[in-house]
């Protein structure tokens, strides 16, 4: 692409954004990062990014997070920064739009207001991705174990997360909450309620301290599932999700792998893979093992594949051919 093209493309974006783009740049070549390199850093993709420098399209909300967040001391050098931000664990669509993060980013004020005690305090940075500790399956499966043996329950009991009492966690369900404002209510449970389902918030600097924003417009299995993941996300020591507002727009930060874990830890509590195996030996359904565990066909299937009986659930038979 000639200079001129890209200069007449770079055009089209906002001010905001070809200082962002300048700066990324700037720090990638003097670092003498490549794009795909870089790319694995930030955790945007190898096209998108490619795209965003050559200038043929915008970075949004949640890319610019990143970028920005990349970029550290030398994005104030540009006069590049967040006009608000909160640090959350956030269950939402890796998408959910500007106005639903708005909305959450106001929630989260809110409930550090109501609950917090004493000084409010933020955490100065969320932990990078060299914080975050990958666990196996194996170590996963183990720990889920681990987590129904100290509750007490035996390898075939159902567990109920509205019934779990975590150490200095509260609850808010959206419906029953006072303290956010009445149309910041109606926004969660209504336009945006299939775009989030719960939010973390932690009360100190010290993260000892937490309250789970739960949306109850969802069904019940879904926030059962929901619920155990935002518990995992805290006992797991999972980094904060960044929400903020960044040129006018709000956005947030997402880590795949600490949600896959989350999931993951989260389903494997509710069906524990000695009943399921048990269960899908013994030919029961998916909305059998479901109605059992008070959870979704589509989680049991989900268990099914991770813990590979999807062949056997199916009753697929194979064999080799006579020679």
């Amino acid at each position: 692409m000639c200079q001129g093209v890209l200069i007449a493309q770079l055009v089209n974006m906002d001010e905001f954004e070809k200082k962002l783009v300048g700066a990324v740049r700037e720090k990638r070549e003097r670092e003498g990062l490549s794009i795909r390199a870089l790319s694995g850093i930030v955790g945007i993709s190898f096209s998108t990014l490619a795209r965003i420098e050559r200038g043929d399209g915008s970075p949004d909300n949640n890319s610019k997070i990143r970028l920005l967040e990349w970029l550290g001391p030398d994005a104030d050098e540009h006069e590049l920064g967040f006009d608000r931000v909160a640090f959350v664990h956030f269950r939402a669509g890796k998408n959910a739009s500007s106005g639903t993060v708005q909305t959450l980013l106001q929630a989260a004020v809110c409930l550090r207001q109501h609950y917090a005690k004493g000084e409010i305090t933020e955490p100065s940075s969320a932990p990078t991705d060299a914080d975050v500790i990958a666990m196996s399956k194996e170590e996963l499966e183990q720990t889920a174990e681990d987590f129904r043996k100290d509750l007490g329950l035996k390898k075939n009991d159902p567990l109920d997360p509205f019934y779990l009492v975590v150490d200095s966690v509260k609850v808010e369900r959206l419906q029953d909450t006072s303290c956010i404002p009445k149309m910041a209510k109606s926004t969660l449970a209504g336009p945006s309620r299939n775009e989030w389902s719960a939010m973390s918030v932690p009360l100190n600097a010290d993260q000892d301290s937490w309250v789970v924003f739960l949306n109850d417009y969802h069904t019940v299995e879904r926030q059962r599932v929901t619920l155990l993941e935002e518990y995992w996300h805290i006992l797991s020591g999972h980094k904060l999700t960044k929400i903020a507002k960044i040129a006018g727009s709000f956005g947030r930060t997402y880590d795949s792998a600490e949600e896959h874990d989350a999931y993951f830890l989260a389903s494997a509590t509710l069906l524990p893979r000695d009943a399921m195996r048990r269960m899908v030996s013994d030919g029961k359904s998916a909305p059998e093992i479901a109605s059992f565990f008070g959870t979704s066909p589509e989680l049991v299937e989900y268990r099914i594949k991770r813990l590979g009986l999807w062949r056997e659930h199916i009753g697929k038979k194979v064999s080799l051919a006579k020679p």
